[in-house]
């Protein structure tokens, strides 16, 4: 039975508000952009890399505290599947459906947001998280990390038996092979944002107590070179913040944290829907956005929606399908 990390829920929580303020307020809400506080929610786009640190160490944590064995890959990835993509589906749906009876009502496009031809490889491509390789366009720009994510889901399932056999330079192996091919393959994948997965993993690895300390700690080494090499000294910050959270297992629980760590991923998988509704319809009846207090302001009214939102996404959609997502789990 593995154990609940309520840090956990507290990075999550404030990494998918980091993102939803960075998009509200610089790159896709045009209502309220910019804001007094853009310069601030600019490093929201972050939260990206602190999701993947906390995916590199509750991923392999959680499949060992289940028993994991490679056999059950399938079956893993069938639970992955419910538990990420379905939701994900619905929220698209959502989505398109709202855009279409916005584009119906105002009679045009909606400015400032791209959507794709609708045609068998969109559909193909956004279903199955390979857009970047298809040559069309996301229906929720949002889901370029859950291709990310995904691709990790893949190969972690296959690696990790080898890594629980302890053979350490095996080990080493596999984890810095990935930190040397996101140096070479251009197309962004895994491999491009390998090096903050496994800055997750070296926890992981240190917790379950795999790897030899001097081991680990050249593993680390390497991993933080990689993190130099990707030229973002943001990012690096904002995932070392992350890992050292994790290491010191600091206790942040509160019910307000957990609440937002629960429900932050239809925050992340709704808020672009709620942009689009937010950037047609306020403006048409209030006009505070002219201002800049008054879009300071909106922002202010925006996030509680957002939360209240994505409390009843949560609530109606995601947590459905974890309930189902649990009863596929393998008996042996």
């Amino acid at each position: 039975m593995k154990e609940h990390i309520n840090t956990l829920d507290f990075l999550r929580g404030i990494a998918a508000l980091g993102i939803v303020s960075l998009h509200f307020t610089l790159t896709s809400l045009m209502t309220i952009e910019p804001n007094l506080l853009t310069d601030i929610f600019f490093y929201g786009r972050y939260g990206v890399h602190v999701f993947f640190v906390i995916s590199g160490f509750i991923i392999p944590y959680s499949m060992v505290k289940s028993n994991y064995i490679i056999s059950d890959y399938f079956n893993y990835l069938s639970r992955r599947f419910v538990r990420i993509c379905l939701p994900s589906y619905a929220s698209i749906l959502l989505t398109f459906l709202l855009y279409y009876t916005v584009v119906l009502i105002l009679g045009r496009q909606i400015n400032n947001f791209q959507w794709p031809e609708i045609n068998f490889t969109s559909i193909i491509g956004n279903l199955t998280y390979t857009v970047p390789y298809l040559d069309t366009l996301w229906f929720n720009p949002v889901y370029w990390t859950l291709a990310i994510e995904f691709q990790f889901y893949l190969i972690i399932g296959l690696i990790l038996p080898l890594i629980l056999k302890k053979n350490h330079l095996l080990t080493l192996s596999l984890l810095i092979i990935p930190l040397i091919l996101g140096r070479y393959i251009p197309v962004q994948s895994f491999f491009t944002y390998a090096s903050f997965f496994i800055l997750g993993i070296c926890l992981f690895l240190k917790k379950e107590k795999l790897l030899p300390n001097k081991l680990n700690y050249l593993l680390l080494f390497i991993t933080l070179y990689s993190l130099f090499l990707y030229k973002s000294y943001a990012a690096l910050i904002f995932a070392l913040i992350a890992f050292f959270v994790l290491l010191s297992e600091v206790k942040i629980d509160t019910k307000y944290t957990n609440f937002l760590g629960k429900i932050s991923y239809s925050i992340y998988i709704t808020h672009y829907l709620m942009e689009i509704l937010f950037e047609v319809f306020a403006k048409r009846f209030i006009d505070i956005h002219l201002y800049p207090i008054g879009r300071f302001t909106l922002l202010l009214i925006y996030l509680p929606i957002v939360i209240l939102f994505s409390t009843l996404f949560y609530k109606y959609v995601e947590q459905p399908f974890t309930l189902y997502s649990k009863k596929l789990k393998k008996s042996r």
